[in-house]
């Protein structure tokens, strides 16, 4: 097979062979057509932001587990090690192609384990992606998707890169614990949105506060774990892109190993499914929790 290159990068497209979302509340333009297949969405909520999730997963749907250690890193072990393969920069570009439709949701062990982490469409050491930005700036969205952070305690370091990139306005949706643990830590320009987030009835509240109060339409919640469980709990959580890598992940030689969920137990509904190539290992599928 002969793969295309852009600039010296494989050009690999996810082509969706499956795909049952129809309605393009942003137009049927791809962001970038020469790398990505139109995306459709439902409307937002008339109370709350359309919330989709974004993780990758082993072949036997390990996401995550403990570290024993700072070079212990499931997201690479997951994504199998080799940055050049080409359904890895296709994920990477997925990835960076959801976030163009809205905002950001992170949770605070996510920026914990990845201090560097900007969630934008052109994180700060990848080449330009000027039509991200364009797209994004034609259907009036700001520049930067704002970075929502949820944290129950508020121990996030002010100097982690999120809160210190141009432009990248973030939002910290956590308890009065929260918001007293950030001012404490010199985090005074940081907008906090307090609520009670361990509870699900307070969770749904600071969502509505988010789409009322700051304009949260659609929010592309790229995890942990914890933070996707708590959403789905608080029936929150209405769908969730999974890209499933070709690794078998040995669960017994982790600790606290995070697994992705039963979609079909929970009553998902497959909305989409595609791949690289149909000789890929990887997969890449759409799974919606709530019909709109």
């Amino acid at each position: 097979m002969t793969i295309r290159m852009i600039d010296g990068t494989p050009m690999t497209k996810i082509h969706w062979h499956l795909d049952r979302e129809t309605r393009f509340p942003f137009g049927t333009a791809s962001p970038d057509p020469e790398w990505f297949e139109p995306i459709g969405f439902p409307p937002p909520w008339p109370d709350r932001p359309w919330i989709y999730g974004v993780v990758v997963a082993s072949s036997n749907g390990v996401l995550a587990w403990r570290r024993a250690h700072t070079s212990d890193d499931p997201a690479l072990a997951v994504l199998g090690g080799d940055a050049s393969r080409p359904e890895r920069i296709a994920d990477g570009r997925h990835l960076r192609h959801l976030r163009c439709f809205g905002d950001v949701g992170l949770g605070a062990q996510t920026l914990r384990d990845q201090p560097g982490l900007v969630p934008t469409p052109q994180e700060p050491a990848d080449p330009p992606m000027p039509r991200f930005y364009r797209f994004r700036e034609a259907h009036g969205l700001s520049h930067h998707p704002r970075a929502i952070i949820y944290s129950s305690r508020g121990h996030l370091d002010p100097k982690l890169a999120v809160f210190n990139a141009p432009g990248v306005d973030v939002i910290v949706v956590g308890t009065e614990s929260a918001a007293a643990a950030l001012a404490a830590r010199g985090a005074t320009h940081v907008d906090v949105l307090v609520e009670p987030v361990l509870e699900p009835a307070g969770l749904r509240r600071a969502h509505a506060r988010l789409f009322a109060d700051r304009g949260v339409r659609y929010l592309a919640c790229e995890g942990g774990e914890k933070i996707l469980r708590a959403l789905l709990e608080a029936e929150l959580l209405d769908e969730i892109f999974v890209t499933s890598t070709h690794v078998v992940i040995d669960e017994t030689a982790h600790e606290g190993v995070l697994k992705i969920f039963d979609f079909e137990s929970e009553g998902a509904d497959l909305i989409a499914e595609g791949k690289t190539t149909p000789t890929s290992e990887w997969t890449f599928r759409r799974w919606r929790f709530h019909p709109r």
